[in-house]
């Protein structure tokens, strides 16, 4: 199908001239062309026709309220208290049920330690949480399955994808009055061999080779450059904590979930930084 044909089709469909030029990297001008030259005028007609009729339709559509605005409607609707409704809202934005119900019920922090956890035991209440976690999800366009993707990439990072290293032997050599290695005059040891030493190295691969995910931050320190990975056992944790249901009732069997539950995986003391 030819270009123009495909825009056809997407003016048809609803999509202005401007969306049109955005979508096949032409002018506005050209479109019209297009519209002109080679678009059906019997399908222009009846879409534009479709257009005004339902006007009040598209209306609605345009200020359709977000999933969250919704979300957070049918929770000010819900059976829960005030100060129930506020706790959901507070834990949803910092994620601890502890500071959550100090900030909601102004008590103290033992006491909030034990009755933050047991509301997050109320059916009604995990069921709200549920549905605005959804729902915000929902809005940026995030699913569950592609968080566990992002974090299955931290989990099974390897150190020895993002740097290369090694070492290899190296011969010393006098220096001469510039200060430069002679490389005509060996430092020789007590039995007149040439003294040899081990020089080691490690060097970053190049950032259109790697899948950066991982990474969490690549900085300069005192002792020259430093790269940080996300902590792939707290990924592994999440990653557990999200599937758990499944690992519980054998639904699935993965390597990598039983090697993670045996810690086969990734050692407590397996370091990430260089």
């Amino acid at each position: 199908m030819k270009k123009y044909e495909e825009a056809e089709q997407d003016y048809l469909s609803g999509l202005k001239y401007k969306d049109i030029a955005d979508k096949y990297s032409v002018s506005e001008g050209t479109v019209r062309q297009w519209k002109r030259r080679h678009w059906s005028k019997e399908n222009v007609t009846k879409t534009v026709t479709k257009t005004v009729t339902k006007k009040d339709a598209v209306t609605k559509n345009v200020t359709k309220p977000k999933p969250t605005e919704k979300a957070i409607e049918e929770l000010s609707d819900s059976t829960l208290t005030d100060r129930q409704k506020a706790f959901v809202i507070d834990y949803l934005r910092i994620s601890n049920a502890t500071q959550a119900y100090i900030n909601v019920y102004d008590c103290t922090y033992q006491t909030a330690k034990t009755n933050g956890s047991t509301l997050l035991t109320n059916t009604n209440i995990k069921n709200e949480i549920e549905r605005l976690r959804k729902a915000k999800l929902q809005e940026l366009g995030v699913g569950v399955f592609d968080l566990m993707e992002d974090m299955v990439v931290e989990a099974r990072a390897d150190i020895g994808d993002y740097i290369d290293f090694g070492a290899s032997n190296q011969t010393d050599y006098e220096y001469d009055s510039k200060g430069k290695p002679d490389k005509s005059k060996p430092v020789l040891d007590d039995d007149g061999n040439p003294v040899v030493y081990r020089s080691s190295w490690v060097q970053f691969k190049d950032k259109d080779m790697i899948d950066t995910k991982a990474i969490k931050s690549i900085k300069m320190g005192k002792d020259g450059p430093v790269i940080e990975m996300h902590d792939r056992n707290k990924a592994r944790d999440r990653l557990l904590e999200m599937m758990g249901e499944y690992v519980k009732e054998d639904v699935i069997e993965d390597g990598l979930i039983n090697a993670i539950k045996q810690s086969q995986v990734f050692g407590e003391s397996d370091g990430i930084e260089t």
